[in-house]
């Protein structure tokens, strides 16, 4: 291991590796270090999040088509099946060994990039102190580095003498275990997800949520499906408005006791998983050596990324603000990339265009903006929304339910929102990205033409829908009132 590199990197998940590869790509003579605690390339989102929760998704999946198969012709008679998990836990290993692979022989083709599996923390503003897997420890100078560490789960605190068992997304994953009985602490994506996908499984769901409503911060009329959805589930046991106030051993079982409507109530469940948010990875880094400042919210950086050591740069979820999404930090690792090595920095992030899918059942993918922010910018906006219940290929997949929604620019009818809540939301989510970030009007998705029967040509259809209404609108303002009545008249 060298001691002496232009780049460092702590990190090799999204927001690091992508920053790795490319800028050993576009200056090859710059000598690169990726740190990592796993010493493989993907991070949480390949090992303990997105990837994982996916691969049980698609299990799922299939499991809910055996409730409507007969509705096309195929009658299973007693929908009898067995679930066999340990093909389940085979194909994620499989995944997950192909991917990451995939990512290091990536890395490795580029011929400049060491990638050193170890913890990694700051002693000074251009040096780092990694413990090696053998417990060695070495030093490490830098020209640049990027610190790229992620987000972690936050776990509250609670009394009682079972606290230490509860788990979050790491240790469900790490572990591959199907409780029985799953008890499931908030009520935000990660908890949504977890809670329909492992029911599907035949796993006992127990969700509590401190409120009265779920999914914070996400269209009311999407959440407002997905929480009728969770009440229509036989095995969601939906607890609102609730406030957990113990959790202790109860023989070989979990007791929860918590309080609902001033009322004290207990519960058994085989396991407990938090799902109440995520905080900055940072620890462990000692930043206050490197001059970084942070927040409770992460690492403060300007527009470009940079750091309050000029040097220094951050990227994905431990910045302050940044939208925690895998995808949206291999984004800006392209535009950091290019900005790491030069004098001024030209490239920054633009979240407006950011896009997200919530793999729920069904899914919810949103892309730009929301009505709330458009607001906050003082944009004069139109919205309005198409059904696929009268769409074709929803009818023909008997997945006739859910919408799309515009949010659109008023002046210029530019799309600069969108949310689908569909089935497979996740499939048109992509296209949805690409109107918003290319800036496309009504008329401009007017002018395509997409494929028929496709849920995609409903991008299309609520164009149609959002053009009649304001050329209608126009029709009828005073001005071209004025002007018909006085053409009649001449």
């Amino acid at each position: 291991m060298k001691k002496e590199y232009d780049l460092v990197i702590i990190g090799a998940g999204p927001a690091g590796t992508p920053v790795a590869v490319e800028v050993a790509k576009l200056e090859s003579t710059k000598s690169v270090a990726l740190i990592d605690t796993l010493g493989e390339l993907g991070g949480e989102c390949l090992f303990q999040g997105c990837i994982p929760s996916k691969i049980l998704e698609a299990s799922a999946k299939h499991i809910k088509e055996l409730d409507y198969l007969v509705d096309f012709g195929v009658d299973l008679q007693q929908k009898h099946y067995t679930l066999v998990w340990e093909k389940i836990k085979q194909r994620k290993e499989q995944i997950l060994a192909t991917r990451t692979k995939a990512a290091k022989e990536l890395a490795q083709s580029v011929g400049n990039i060491d990638i050193i599996k170890g913890v990694a923390s700051f002693v000074s503003p251009n040096t780092i102190e990694v413990i090696l897997e053998d417990k060695r420890k070495a030093t490490v100078s830098f020209e640049k580095a990027v610190i790229a560490t992620g987000s972690k789960t936050f776990i509250p605190t609670y009394k009682g003498d079972a606290t230490d068992e509860i788990i979050s997304n790491v240790e469900f994953f790490a572990a591959m275990e199907l409780p029985k009985s799953l008890s499931i602490i908030g009520t935000g994506a990660i908890a949504i997800e977890f809670a329909q996908i492992l029911s599907a499984l035949g796993v006992k769901i127990h969700l509590f949520a401190r409120g009265d409503k779920i999914l914070k911060n996400i269209d009311p009329k999407a959440t407002a499906i997905i929480f009728q959805r969770l009440q229509d589930d036989a095995n969601i046991d939906l607890i609102m408005n609730a406030t957990i106030d113990m959790i202790n051993h109860k023989e070989d079982l979990l007791e929860i006791s918590y309080t609902q409507k001033n009322s004290s109530k207990t519960l058994l469940c085989h396991k407990i998983l938090s799902a109440t948010g995520r905080v900055a990875n940072i620890d462990h880094l000692h930043l206050e050596k490197a001059g970084v400042t942070y927040s409770k919210k992460g690492i403060i950086t300007t527009p470009h990324l940079q750091t309050t050591n000029k040097n220094i740069f951050a990227n994905g979820d431990v910045v302050e603000n940044f939208p925690k999404f895998a995808h949206t930090a291999q984004y800006a690792s392209h535009l950091l990339a290019q900005n790491i090595f030069l004098e001024h920095n030209f490239f920054h992030p633009d979240f407006s265009k950011n896009s997200w899918v919530l793999f729920s059942m069904p899914n919810i993918a949103v892309a730009g903006i929301s009505k709330t922010e458009a607001k906050e910018k003082n944009i004069e906006i139109d919205v309005d929304t198409f059904f696929f219940q009268t769409e074709a290929k929803s009818q023909i997949e008997e997945e006739d339910f859910g919408y799309l929604e515009f949010i659109v620019k008023k002046n210029t009818q530019q799309v600069i929102g969108i949310t689908i809540v569909h089935e497979e939301a996740n499939a048109i989510a992509g296209e949805a990205a690409l109107i918003v970030a290319k800036k496309l009007t009504l008329k401009e998705l007017i002018d395509t033409i997409h494929p028929h029967p496709t849920i995609s040509e409903s991008f299309v259809m609520l164009a149609k829908q959002m053009m009649s209404k304001i050329m209608l609108k126009k029709l009828q303002s005073p001005l071209v009132q004025s002007l018909l009545k006085l053409e009649r008249l001449i």
